[in-house]
Order: C-alpha cells, then sequence, then structure tokens
C-alpha cells in the first residue's frame, strides 16, 4: 500500500524542491517515520495525508535547519572578514561565543553530543542514532531541541 504513494509523492517534492534526489531523501525519510509510527501500532486513518505532511514537516525542518546554520556562518564570517575587526565586532563575537557556549553546556550531555556529532562532525542521523546506540527518532528530537536551545528558544 505504501508503495502506491511513491511517485506521486516523489513528483510533488522534486517540483517543490526542485532538486529530485532531495525530494528522495525526502520521500525516504517520510516512509521511514510512517513506517516507524506503524511498527508502534498506531491507527492511521490516511496513510497518503500523512505521508505528505511527514515529508513538508521534513522540508520545513532542514529550512530551519539551514536558517540557523546560515545565522552562524554569518557570525562566524564577521569575524573573519576583516584581519583587524573592530573591538566592538571582536566583543559582539565573543558575547555571541560565549552564549553559545553557555547554552551547549546547560544542555543535558547525550542531547549535547548529539548535536556535535551531527552539526560539527556532520554525522547523519542514522550514524549519529548507531554510534550513541539510540534511535533516529531519538536523534532528530535531540538535534531540533539542541538547534532551539542554542536559539535561545524553550523546548
Amino acid at each position: 500500500m505504501l508503495a502506491s504513494y511513491y511517485a506521486e509523492l516523489l513528483n510533488f517534492f522534486s517540483r517543490s524542491l526542485n532538486d529530485r534526489q532531495a525530494a528522495a531523501d525526502v520521500v525516504q525519510e517520510s516512509y521511514a517515520r510512517v513506517l516507524a509510527l506503524q511498527a508502534r501500532e498506531v491507527a492511521v486513518r490516511d496513510l497518503r495525508a500523512l505521508l505528505f505532511r511527514t515529508g513538508k514537516n521534513i522540508v520545513i525542518d532542514d529550512a530551519r535547519r539551514r536558517q540557523v546554520d546560515a545565522q552562524l556562518l554569518q557570525t562566524l564570517a564577521l569575524v573573519a572578514a576583516d584581519d583587524a575587526p573592530s573591538t566592538e565586532r571582536v566583543i559582539a563575537s565573543r558575547q555571541q561565543l560565549e552564549l553559545l557556549v553557555r547554552r551547549l553546556t546547560a544542555m543535558p550531555r547525550k542531547r549535547r553530543e548529539v548535536f556535535v556529532l551531527v552539526r560539527i562532525y556532520g554525522f547523519s542521523h542514522a550514524e549519529a542514532a548507531a554510534h550513541m546506540d539510540i534511535s533516529i527518532a531519538s536523534v532528530e528530537k535531540h538535534v531540533v531541541r539542541a538547534v532551539c536551545g542554542c536559539m535561545g528558544l524553550d523546548t
């Protein structure tokens, strides 16, 4: 039954993202999440709608993650932009870095470790899950909560 929606999902997300490979990744992750729900025997009324909603949520989460990454890169670029940055820039950058370090330090150990594996070392969610012996869903939750924590949002 799940296979009958694959082409429709792939075409929809290919048009939305203008990238067939990224769309295939979204569809694959959508299927994995829905199958995980079914494995836990969660009742699903409209499988097609759930697959589409799950895919849209994945795209939104990815966009948010990229936005945080872009802000972090922008901050780092400000620090590295000048050979002799102004005193104000140095102080502001140090304060931002200190705030980020405080927020990371305040996180639970496992959340911080997952965040470092995924965001700093570039592990995939599956690789981080295997490395830490936790589920992929747990890795996803830790990463989302860690990103929110770095941004100062309550999780």
